[in-house]
This record gives structure tokens, sequence and C-alpha cells, in this order.
């Protein structure tokens, strides 16, 4: 996987969005099928199956219940379903390109990687283009949605527990502590729960630390914010928002990402 071939795969649902769109349910799939296969011989084969039973009823809850808002003019504009398949392929690249650094050629998908994938499959349910107004709001709420999901699928607990820390830790005000956390361990490794966090944290804000992608982005997530909050919105459209985000909320720390230069763009673009 490359840096450019993922914005392709961005620039195609971006194409689709308006008048041709495909599905979260199906982008989850695709992602899982790129990941790889269960091996029927796996001792983790069922708890991994029943984790993409339940990424496929979280995804597809997320279709619909974004279908019902947009219905009603009130799908957010920033946080809607192209956002969230978005944040996946780009998932899928970053889990790709890591293998791809430690040479793992197997295309049998880890636990690890379904279950990051579930989790950012959900990370957003029930999101209304409002702001957190104390730690980790919206995030809980997203998991209360999508935990009967999960329990339905008969998740392991282990695994339900990891999927509501990863959803917390998407709360941009964790951004740094958890990277500078996962810097202090011996070395990226997705069986720890800060790695699994941040390269979920950094699939979240990839697409909108691009170049490529800046402008329509912001405009988008202003247009969110402006029926809340107008003073942020226009906050976050001015040079100094997108300053503050690239310093402070554009944090790639997982050897993915920078194999893929996300630390060099995001200073480019700072020192200009």
């Amino acid at each position: 996987m490359t840096l450019p071939l993922l914005i392709d795969q961005i620039n195609e649902l971006n194409s689709k969005w308006s008048d041709n769109w495909t599905s979260v349910r199906q982008v989850f799939e695709s992602c899982v099928q790129n990941l790889g296969q269960i091996n029927d011989d796996d001792a983790d084969a069922s708890r991994k199956s029943n984790l993409i039973t339940a990424g496929l009823a979280v995804a597809n809850f997320i279709e619909h219940s974004c279908k019902k808002m947009a219905r009603s003019g009130k799908e957010p504009n920033y946080h809607s379903r192209l956002h969230t398949a978005v944040v996946i392929r780009s998932l899928t690249a970053l889990l790709l390109e890591q293998r791809r650094l430690n040479k793992k050629n197997s295309n049998n998908i880890t636990r690890e990687e379904i279950l990051v994938l579930v989790a950012m499959a959900g990370h957003d349910a029930g999101h209304n283009g409002s702001r957190n107004a104390h730690v980790c709001q919206l995030e809980s709420r997203s998991f209360r949605l999508i935990q009967p999901l999960l329990e339905a699928a008969n998740c392991d607990e282990r695994d339900i527990y990891a999927i509501k820390c990863i959803i917390w830790s998407t709360d941009p005000t964790l951004y740094a502590r958890l990277h500078n956390g996962a810097k202090s361990t011996d070395g990226f490794d997705l069986k720890k729960p800060v790695w699994q966090a941040v390269i979920c944290q950094e699939a979240d804000i990839l697409a909108s630390s691009l170049p490529q992608f800046q402008k329509k982005l912001t405009m988008s997530l202003a247009n969110e914010w402006r029926k809340l909050d107008p003073m942020s919105a226009e906050g976050v459209m001015s040079p100094g928002g997108r300053k503050y985000f690239l310093a402070n909320i554009a944090k790639f720390s997982t050897p993915a990402a920078h194999s893929f230069g996300l630390p060099k763009l995001v200073d480019l673009q700072l020192s200009e």
C-alpha cells in the first residue's frame, strides 16, 4: 500500500458520495478482504468471526441511521457516512503498510486488525454534529449505541472493552497524551492498547492532514459547527485554525505513518 493509492481510494469515495454512494458495510467488507482471511485451524477463528459479524452489523447500523438523518437534512456535514468510510479505508492502508514494514507476508487477518476496524466503523455512531461538552461525551454515546450489536454477535468481553477504549481515544483532547505514551513503549505493537488507539487516531485525521483534501474537509467541518457554534466555525476556517490542527491534532507516530511521509507533510504545511 502507498499513500498515492490511498489518495486514489479516498477520491473514489468522494466521487461516489453525491450520486453513486456505495455503503459503509460494503467498504467495511472490502477492507476486511484486503487484510485477508480467517484460517479454520486458527485458535482465534471463532473470536475473529464474531468480530467481523459485529463489524458488519455496526457498518450497517451506521449506513441506515445516517440515511435516516439525511432524509431530514440532519446528517452531519463532516461526521457523515463518507467520513466513516474514509477512516476505515485509511486505517486499512496503515495496517497493510505496517505489515509490509514488519515483512509479514501472511494473508491471515489478525484479531487486532479486525478489532480496530470494528471500532472505527462505529466510532462516530449517532454523531449529530455537536461537540463535546466534556471528555469523551460523544464517544461514550457512540459506544453505547453499538454495544448491543457487539453483544448480539457474541463478541468476547475483552474485545468489547477494547473497542470501547479505542472509541473513547478518538476524542482529540486525548491525542497528545496517547501518542506520548505510545512513544515511551519498546516500539509499535498492535497488541498493545495504546498503539491500537494511536493508529486509529491517525486514521481518523489522516485525510484532513493531506493538502489535497484540506479545503473540502475544513469547509465541511465549519458547516457542521456553524449550526451550533458559529464562532468556532469561523475559527476552523482561518489560517490559525489550520495551524492549530496541524500542530496539536495531526499527530503521527506509527512506523506506517512515517513510511507514508505524514509527519513530513504536516511539518511542510506548518512551515508554509
